[in-house]
C-alpha cells in the first residue's frame, strides 16, 4: 500500500527540502552581493549544481545506489526529436519576429562569425552550457520527475516539477540580475513563467517516452545555448526584449504551442517512469 510516508515520499521531501535549504542561501549570498550572477559565480556554480548533487545523495542514501536516472541511451528517435523541438521553436520565433521587423539581423556580427561560426552555433557549440545543463536535469528530470511520476502520473508529476523548476530560477529573476533587463519584472516573471512551464512539459514527455535522461539533456543544452549564441546576432528594436530571449512573449508563445501539442499525447506514456 502506497501512502504519504513510504520512501519514495521520503526522498522526495529530503530533496526539495535540502534544495530549500541551499537555494534560500546562496541565492541570498548573491543578492547580498549585488545580484549579479557574474560576479558570483561560485554561489551561482552552487545553485547550478544543487539539483544534480542533491538528488544523488539522497538516492544513494535510500536506495544504497545511483540507479534509476535513465542513465541509458536508448530509442534515439527521441534524442533527435529532443535536439529538432527547440531548435524550430527558437530558430522559427527568431526568424519570425526579423521578418515581421521587429528585430533587426546583426549583419557585422554574422559576417564576423562567417559560415563555419553560424554552423559551429547548433553542433560543437552546444557543448558549452552541456554541464551546467546535467548539474540541473539530474535533479530535475532524473530524479524529481521521475519519482513523482510514479505517484501521482503525467499530469500532477509535470506541474510540479515546473513549478519547482521554476521557483528554483525566481530569486535571481526578480532580485537580481537573470533577466533581460528591457521589460518590466512582472512581465519577464510572467512570461518566463509560460516559457519554463511550457518546456518542462516538452521535455518531461521525452524523458517519459524515451526512458533516457540524455533526451532531457539534449533539449535543454539546445534550448540554452541557441538562445545564448542568437540574442548577440540581433539588433534590438523598443518592442524586441518584449518579444525574444526567455522573457518574451513571442517565444513564450511558440513553446506553448509546442508544448500542447505533446501535451494531448500523454496517454502514449508508460504506465510509470522507468
Amino acid at each position: 500500500m502506497r501512502t504519504w510516508f513510504d520512501k519514495d515520499w521520503k526522498k522526495l521531501t529530503s530533496f526539495l527540502g535540502l534544495m530549500l535549504l541551499v537555494s534560500v542561501f546562496f541565492n541570498a549570498l548573491i543578492i547580498r552581493n549585488g545580484g549579479k550572477i557574474e560576479d558570483n559565480l561560485p554561489y551561482a556554480a552552487v545553485l547550478i549544481f544543487s539539483p544534480a548533487v542533491l538528488s544523488l545523495l539522497v538516492n544513494f542514501i535510500y536506495e544504497k545506489n545511483l540507479r534509476g536516472f535513465g542513465w541509458k541511451w536508448q530509442h534515439t528517435k527521441w534524442h533527435l526529436v529532443s535536439y529538432a523541438v527547440p531548435l524550430l521553436y527558437v530558430a522559427g520565433t527568431y526568424g519570425a519576429v526579423i521578418l515581421l521587423g521587429f528585430a533587426s539581423l546583426n549583419q557585422a556580427a554574422v559576417a564576423e562569425l562567417g559560415f563555419k561560426g553560424l554552423l559551429m552555433i547548433p553542433t560543437l557549440g552546444l557543448g558549452g552550457v552541456l554541464l551546467q545543463v546535467l548539474g540541473e536535469e539530474i535533479g530535475w528530470r532524473g530524479f524529481l520527475l521521475n519519482n513523482l511520476y510514479k505517484k501521482l502520473g503525467f499530469g500532477k508529476a509535470s506541474l510540479i516539477t515546473g513549478l519547482v523548476w521554476a521557483f528554483y530560477h525566481y530569486p535571481l529573476l526578480i532580485m537580481g540580475n537573470y533577466n533581460n533587463g528591457a521589460t518590466p519584472a512582472w512581465y519577464a516573471l510572467l512570461f518566463f513563467t509560460v516559457a519554463i512551464l511550457s518546456a518542462n512539459t516538452i521535455i518531461n514527455w521525452l524523458y517519459l517516452k524515451s526512458g533516457s535522461l540524455w533526451t532531457a539533456v539534449i533539449f535543454h543544452t539546445v534550448h540554452n545555448s541557441l538562445l545564448s549564441d542568437l540574442n548577440p546576432l540581433i539588433i534590438n528594436k523598443p518592442v524586441t526584449p518584449y518579444l525574444l530571449t526567455e522573457f518574451g512573449a513571442a517565444l513564450a508563445a511558440a513553446i506553448l504551442i509546442a508544448a500542447l501539442y505533446f501535451w494531448r499525447r500523454k496517454d502514449e506514456l508508460p504506465a510509470a517512469a522507468r
